[in-house]
C-alpha cells in the first residue's frame, strides 16, 4: 500500500496524458465512446496537476467525478452525432442521384429522344424524359440517373 502512495504522490503530469493516450488509443480502436470520457478526464486532469500543485488525492478524485460526469452528461449529446445514418446523407454514395437538379448541356444532338450531355467534366449518355430532341448546345436540367445514363428534360 505505501508503494501506490508514494507512487502517486511522485507522479508527474504527464502520467495523465499518457493515460490519456493510451485511453483515446483504445477509444479509436473499439470505437464505443465509452473510454472517451476517461481519456478527456485524464487529459483535464492532466492540466491540473501541470498548473497547480494539487495533492494527489486531488488528483484522483479529479478523475474519478470528471469520468463519472462526462459519462453521464456527455453520451447524449455525443453519440446521435457519431451514429448518424444514411437518413441524413439520402445521396451518400449514389452517384447518380446527386446529379438530380444540375443543368447540362448537351454535347451530342439528341436523336429519338438519346443523346449524350457534359455535366461539368464528364460526358453522359442522355435520354429525353418525355422522347423530345435537343440540339448542341441546348441547356437541361438532370431529372433522375438510372445507373449510367442520364434522364434529362428542357431546362
Amino acid at each position: 500500500m505505501e508503494a501506490i502512495i508514494e507512487f502517486f504522490s511522485t507522479m508527474p503530469f504527464w502520467y495523465w496524458l499518457v493515460a490519456a493516450t493510451i485511453l483515446l488509443v483504445v477509444e479509436i480502436v473499439t470505437g464505443s465512446t465509452y473510454f472517451l470520457w476517461p481519456a478527456i478526464a485524464a487529459a483535464v486532469t492532466s492540466v491540473a496537476a501541470l498548473f497547480g500543485f494539487v495533492p494527489w488525492q486531488a488528483e484522483l478524485f479529479l478523475f474519478a467525478t470528471s469520468t463519472i460526469a462526462l459519462s453521464v452528461i456527455a453520451p447524449p449529446y455525443v453519440k446521435p452525432w457519431l451514429h448518424r445514418t444514411q437518413a441524413d446523407h439520402p445521396n451518400l454514395n449514389q452517384r447518380g442521384a446527386q446529379k438530380i437538379g444540375r443543368r447540362a448541356t448537351v454535347d451530342v444532338t439528341f436523336t429519338n429522344g438519346v443523346g449524350k450531355v457534359r455535366l461539368g467534366d464528364t460526358l453522359w449518355l442522355a435520354e429525353s424524359e418525355n422522347g423530345e430532341d435537343f440540339e448542341e448546345g441546348e441547356k437541361v436540367v438532370v431529372a433522375k440517373a438510372e445507373g449510367t445514363k442520364l434522364i434529362v428534360k428542357a431546362a
